[in-house]
């Protein structure tokens, strides 16, 4: 036996007694920051509501639940968004990593989380050095009535999400150096210590920069997009992608140090609106656990169900209806496709087919109000209304749906139809059976009413509507349906958790990104290159509409929207287009790359549950791209189709 191999079982056999320990103590750790963040998201939506109870029943607006929420939403940021990358919760492009060989796929793994420890020390040691120095300032909030509250409680979420990461990412470094030596190979040992090295560099030697603003924010962006292809979480990925240019060229962004990225992480989402993205999160989850999913799917098939490729049908107008409740485009994929993909495939629908329709009807999620993307936009974009955005994308996503409905039926037509069942042979059901399927499915159907119907008539706010929204689906699942448990509720709650804190993260995490832009004033040398392309509104929005298109191969709808809307809107309001119309305009752009590869999000939730690849669905997603490409342009060319109706009431 070799030195190098006695040396390697040696590394291997301390390796594994270390790993169960490591294992043990992740999940204590982990365990104690779910409760954390479980509490922190039902304090969130206890506190709204009782601001709601005492504004609107006692008359007697309390001034203490919106701070209160506010340093608790930063709590479900950074220590649910840690928790998260153990669940698996964070976006990510996959493609590429799947297509590695085993060897090089395991280091690039190592690269990843190597990467994730430089994070994770610098939320680490920066947000501790944050929380330390400020202990002794008070924030802007009341919390609870008493106005002596610690900064320091706004800072140390940061520091313990970071200590997470550091511990969760060593950890998968160790399994995966043992899935190394378990197939008689050093390549993960070899990546590690590479990985190690560079990292080691970066810091003790650090380099100036040699170029212009533009090509420092070109730079960012190339390790942006390269760490997003070699499958580092978004989230993290963009937060990394300034970090390491700040480690690598340290007197180059002017004022901008790594200090103050962690500092304006926290400061990112210290916003009373953004509350409503958690709340509206939370709700959605509750819905589905309540078995409202399942009752809207009967619904939709009482209504579509019995033309020929019925489900097909159903697929589409379930989710159009689902979109009022979920708001996201991944949220659909996962709760409709979870029931009706199995379905469509024991009915011989093929599978491509069935995952591709799945994915292209959820796009409607984030342009059918209330929609999480569009709450983002406005928090982006301030000048347009929450309510006007909601009113602005009802049409544009209705238009997506019929165009859908009529692609599948095209589609089944001009197919072997022996591939699609006979569905009118269905039995018709009774007037009774019908009654008690509309009966179960109109509590859900009445909660985007009472969501859009408070907004747009003032009686709440967003971040209130989805407070009152959580409420709603918890009373109606545990005490109308009785389908909500206690290890439901718990188990919804701390989904809930991990998927608001993978969306705030990225919020979050693209602060200093932007941050960056405007110190190199980016916004500006954008508009002069675009404006000097063409001045003419519609060529101009194409033109971005073009830009956008290509960056959503490669960057969450989330991410593109927090980085782009504040430098497109003001262009395109220089050449007379309407914020509001570009608003639904960008939006759609984006949610269409959530079904185009390579980043193509719920392409990957589909995926695993038809048992399928990546590629069979983007084969059979060629049309319904098409389709909604078409509605898109028609957007574009009549913006009347998406302004009519805010207008009409009065936006």
């Amino acid at each position: 036996m070799s030195t190098i191999t006695r040396t390697g079982d040696t590394v291997r056999n301390g390796l594994e007694r270390v790993e169960p320990m490591l294992e043990r103590v992740e999940w204590t750790l982990r365990s104690v920051l779910k409760w954390i963040s479980i509490a922190a998201l039902v304090g969130i939506t206890i506190f709204i509501n009782v601001n709601v109870f005492f504004r609107y029943v006692l008359s007697n607006s309390l001034s203490w639940p919106s701070g209160t929420s506010i340093i608790l939403n930063i709590w479900v940021t950074y220590v649910g968004g840690a928790v998260a990358y153990y669940v698996g919760d964070h976006v990510s492009v996959r493609y590429v990593h799947q297509k590695l060989p085993p060897k090089i796929a395991r280091g690039v793994t190592i690269l990843i989380n190597c990467l994730v420890i430089v994070l994770g020390l610098a939320m680490l040691r920066w947000g501790s050095d944050l929380a330390l120095s400020q202990a002794g300032s008070q924030t802007v909030y009341e919390v609870l009535g008493i106005t002596s509250i610690s900064l320091f409680w706004t800072r140390i979420p940061l520091a313990l999400g970071g200590f997470y990461l550091v511990f969760e990412a060593g950890r998968r470094i160790i399994e995966t150096v043992i899935e190394g030596f378990e197939d008689d190979s050093y390549f993960a040992v070899g990546a590690l210590v590479t990985s190690a090295s560079l990292l080691a560099v970066i810091v003790l030697l650090p380099l100036s920069f040699q170029g212009g603003d533009i090509l420092e924010t070109v730079a960012i962006f190339a390790i942006l997009i390269g760490l997003i292809v070699l499958n580092t979480p978004v989230a993290f990925a963009m937060t990394l992608s300034t970090l390491l240019f700040l480690l690598v060229f340290p007197n180059t962004l002017d004022i901008l140090q790594p200090v103050i990225v962690v500092q304006q992480m926290g400061q990112a989402i210290s916003g009373f609106s953004i509350l409503a993205i958690p709340l509206f999160i939370y709700a959605g989850r509750l819905m589905t656990v309540a078995g409202l999913t399942t009752r809207i799917i009967d619904f939709a098939n009482l209504l579509v169900g019995r033309m020929r490729a019925g489900l097909s049908h159903v697929n589409v107008v379930t989710s159009m209806l689902f979109a009022g409740i979920s708001g996201s485009a991944v949220a659909d994929t996962a709760s409709v496709g979870s029931i009706l993909i199995p379905a469509m495939q024991d009915e011989g629908y093929d599978t491509g087919y069935t995952c591709a329709i799945t994915c292209s009807s959820s796009v409607i999620g984030p342009i059918i109000p209330p929609s999480i993307i569009m709450i983002i936009y406005a928090i982006a974009v301030p000048s347009v209304g929450i309510g006007a955005l909601f009113m602005a994308g009802v049409v544009p996503g209705i238009l997506f749906g019929l165009g859908l409905v009529v692609a599948t039926y095209i589609i089944g037509y001009r197919t072997d139809w022996e591939k699609y069942p006979d569905v009118e042979q269905r039995d018709r059901p009774s007037a009774s059976e019908a009654a008690g399927t509309v009966k179960d499915a109109l509590l859900a159907l009445v909660m985007p009413v009472i969501i859009i119907g408070g907004i747009l008539s003032g009686v709440f706010t967003a971040t209130e509507a989805g407070g009152v929204a959580v409420i709603y689906s918890f009373a109606i699942g545990a005490f109308v349906y009785q389908e909500i448990s206690v290890s439901d509720f718990i188990d919804a709650s701390y989904t809930a958790v991990t998927m608001s804190g993978v969306t705030l993260f990225i919020i979050g995490a693209a602060a200093p990104i932007t941050q960056v832009m405007a110190l190199k004033s980016v916004p500006q040398q954008i508009a002069d290159i675009l404006l000097g392309l063409t001045d003419q509104g519609i060529f101009l929005v194409i033109v971005i509409v073009a830009l956008l298109s290509m960056l959503a191969l490669f960057i969450e709808a989330i991410a593109n929207i927090l980085l782009w809307a504040p430098v497109f809107a003001p262009l395109v309001a220089q050449v007379g287009v309407d914020p509001l119309r570009f608003g639904v305009v960008m939006i759609m752009t984006l949610a269409m790359g959530m079904i185009t590869p390579p980043l193509g999000v719920t392409l990957f939730v589909a995926a695993p549950i038809a048992g399928t690849e990546i590629e069979t669905i983007a084969k059979n997603l060629v049309y319904f791209f098409l389709v909604e490409a078409t509605v898109l342009v028609s957007i574009i060319l009549v913006p009347d189709l998406a302004l009519w109706l805010p207008r009409a009431l009065g936006y």
